[in-house]
């Protein structure tokens, strides 16, 4: 009886084998990596740790958590970034498409790339291209520069806002004005609700609602003004959701506030593009010579903190002179305030912002003054 010789049958089962698992966690990897990017879209927590999970995920990729700036010289990890800060600030902005690929979407990424250049040299295609559509808003088009704090992230349509479940107003909203939608829309007219919306993934014992206000001296102030959104009616409406609504005086809202919002619109069709954070303040009180106390009044049936002060972080991106962004920061009193005081009057240290309200804001390179001086916002607005 003839043996048959085991070893080539052995060794192809074998190769067999590790191509299946090879290619299967490869396709298991892609499947990961889509499932991640969709969600990080919606959940901000997910993207601020996105570069844990990709190394986590890794098989031979390199990640691309690392750039390089204009002299060639290898810039900073971001990565490392992310476990040394964990409240989200950077000190250079993450790039635009930071987002690391399988291998498996590489692959097909190349392949689809060759394949469109044939097809198109085939069969002599001197069309235009159509244009792609515009993707959905995501997270890291909003939050370019960092999350101030990561208390209770709630994502909405043109920005973001972390909510303060205590005081039941927020403890910072992020939004990003771009000049195509202020330009031209001073005088549209958008219909707005008749009454403040109300987001229902904040717990009931948490929120704030519209008769927390009435017979009081305050009135809802937003965070993120609408008067930024006209050029979109859902965007518009959307600012009048409750957790961006914060008890403010009347001769504020009326009037120096009013001013600097109009400030920053104007900041925004000059420069193009302005990321700005807005959010309460509680600041102290000296009571003796020693001694220093917070003190604040509370509105409601729900205990709606009023903040004594309010703040705005502007982060205008200039880049027809510069690419590195400019940056300034306003304290404003909840009181009422002399309209003809200038704007300037009201600019603070970023880092006294910070040291009051908590929170930590982009601290890397940026330019040192505005070039254009634009302060001249009509004080009758």
């Amino acid at each position: 009886m003839v043996m048959v010789p085991l070893t080539l049958p052995l060794s192809l089962a074998v190769i067999t084998g590790l191509l299946g698992f090879v290619v299967g966690a490869l396709i298991q990897q892609d499947a990961s990596y889509r499932n991640l990017q969709t969600t990080m879209a919606s959940d901000p927590y997910i993207f601020q740790r996105r570069q844990q999970i990709y190394e986590a995920l890794r098989l031979v990729v390199q990640p691309r958590q690392s750039f390089y700036n204009d002299s060639g010289e290898h810039g900073r990890d971001l990565r490392n970034e992310d476990n040394d800060n964990p409240g989200g600030d950077h000190t250079s902005p993450p790039p635009e498409l930071e987002d690391t690929d399988s291998v498996f979407a590489n692959y097909v990424k190349w392949f689809q790339s060759n394949m469109h250049t044939v097809t198109m040299f085939f069969t002599f295609s001197l069309g235009v291209e159509p244009l792609p559509e515009p993707e959905p808003a995501h997270v890291a088009t909003l939050m370019k520069y960092g999350f101030p704090g990561l208390d209770d992230i709630h994502v909405y349509r043109n920005f973001v806002l972390s909510y303060d479940r205590r005081n039941r107003i927020a403890h910072w909203v992020c939004e990003h004005l771009e000049s195509a939608c202020l330009i031209g829309t001073e005088s549209t007219i958008v219909q707005k609700p008749a009454e403040y919306l109300v987001d229902s993934s904040i717990p009931l014992i948490f929120r704030a609602n519209q008769r927390d206000y009435r017979n009081t001296d305050w009135v809802g102030g937003h965070m993120a003004s609408p008067h930024n959104y006209r050029c979109d009616p859902l965007k518009y409406c959307e600012t009048f959701i409750m957790p961006n609504i914060a008890p403010v005086s009347r001769g504020l809202k009326s009037r120096v506030w009013t001013r600097l919002e109009a400030y920053v619109r104007e900041l925004a069709i000059k420069c193009g593009s302005v990321y700005v954070y807005t959010g309460p303040l509680f600041m102290p009180q000296r009571i003796t010579f020693r001694n220093w106390a917070i003190r604040h009044q509370v509105i409601g049936m729900n205990t709606v903190a009023v903040p004594t002060h309010f703040f705005k972080v502007i982060i205008a991106e200039c880049k027809e002179h510069e690419d590195l962004p400019y940056m300034e920061g306003y304290v404003v009193p909840n009181t009422e305030v002399e309209n003809n005081l200038e704007l300037s009057a009201f600019m603070s240290n970023i880092r006294d912002i910070e040291h009051f309200a908590g929170l930590k804001f982009y601290d890397g390179e940026r330019r040192p003054q505005l070039h254009h001086n634009i302060q001249t916002v009509d004080s009758t607005l």
